[in-house]
C-alpha cells in the first residue's frame, strides 16, 4: 500500500510541474561506433544542415585548411567527385563539392552538391551545411559553379548551373548564399546565360529574344539585364538593354 501511495504522489508532482509523465521502457543499446550517421544527425553544431543529401558524411574530423581536405571524404559513399570549389566567407572557410552517382545512362544520373564549412577548434571541425540533389529523372548532365559576391554583402556566394543539355542549353540557375546556407535565387531557363556582375554586385542575365518566324539558331536580339539583391526586397532589375544579333 505504501508503494502505491508513493507512486501516486510522484505522478501528481510530475503533472503539477508540467513535465511529461512517461512509463519506464527498455533501453536500446547505442549503435556501434562503426555505424555512420547522416549529416542531419550532427550534434551540437549550432547550425542546422539544409537539404544535405542522404549518405553525406556527418563530419571531417581534422582541423585543417580547405586545401588539405580530401574531396572524396565529403560526398556520399559510392559517388564520384566531379568538381571542387573553395571560398572564404563571412561565416568561415567553405568547400563546395559536386558529385555524381555513376550509372550506365549518362543522361540519367544523380548529380549533387554539398557545401561544407569549417568550425575551427570544435570536435567536428568540418561539417556539411547545405546541399543540392538532382535525381536521375531531372536529366542533369553537369553541375557547375562560379564563386563571387552575387548578393552584394561582401561575402562570396555560389552561382550554380544544373545543366540539362539540349540545343538551348537548358537548366536551372541558383545563387547560394554561402554565409546564410540558403538558395536566394532559382531560375529554370533555356537560351539564357547568367554570370556574376561586379559593378554593381549582382547577376548579368543574357536572354535570346525570338521574333515570330525566327529559327532557333538565330534569335532576333539579345536582352541583357543586371539584377541586384536586397535581403528585404529580394532581386530587382538594375538595368536592361537589348541589342539585335
Amino acid at each position: 500500500m505504501r508503494r502505491a501511495t508513493w507512486a501516486l504522489v510522484f505522478l501528481l508532482a510530475a503533472a503539477c510541474s508540467g513535465d511529461p509523465v512517461s512509463t519506464p521502457t527498455t533501453s536500446t543499446p547505442a549503435p556501434p561506433a562503426s555505424v555512420s550517421r547522416s549529416a542531419s544527425d550532427s550534434p551540437g553544431s549550432g547550425v542546422e544542415p539544409v537539404n544535405v543529401p542522404s549518405g553525406t558524411p556527418v563530419s571531417f574530423d581534422e582541423d585543417v585548411d580547405a586545401s588539405d581536405v580530401p574531396p572524396e571524404a565529403l560526398v556520399p559513399r559510392g559517388t564520384s567527385v566531379t568538381d571542387v570549389w573553395t571560398a572564404e566567407t563571412s561565416a568561415g572557410s567553405t568547400i563546395l563539392v559536386a558529385f555524381v552517382d555513376p550509372g550506365t545512362d549518362p543522361f540519367r544520373l544523380e548529380h549533387g552538391l554539398v557545401v561544407w564549412r569549417r568550425f575551427p577548434g570544435e570536435p567536428e571541425p568540418w561539417r556539411p551545411v547545405f546541399g543540392l540533389l538532382d535525381p536521375p529523372e531531372r536529366g542533369v548532365v553537369e553541375l557547375n559553379a562560379i564563386i563571387g559576391d552575387a548578393t552584394g554583402d561582401g561575402s562570396p556566394d555560389a552561382l550554380t548551373f544544373e545543366n540539362t543539355g539540349g540545343s538551348g542549353v537548358c537548366g536551372t540557375w541558383r545563387v547560394i548564399d554561402l554565409a546564410a546556407d540558403a538558395a536566394v535565387f532559382t531560375k529554370k531557363t533555356c537560351d539564357t546565360t547568367i554570370d556574376l556582375s561586379t559593378d554593381p554586385p549582382g547577376l548579368v542575365v543574357r536572354e535570346s529574344v525570338f521574333a515570330p518566324g525566327d529559327a532557333h539558331c538565330c534569335p532576333s536580339s539579345t536582352k541583357t539585364s543586371v539584377l541586384t539583391y536586397d535581403e528585404a526586397t529580394g532581386w530587382t532589375v538594375d538595368s536592361t538593354t537589348e541589342q539585335p544579333t
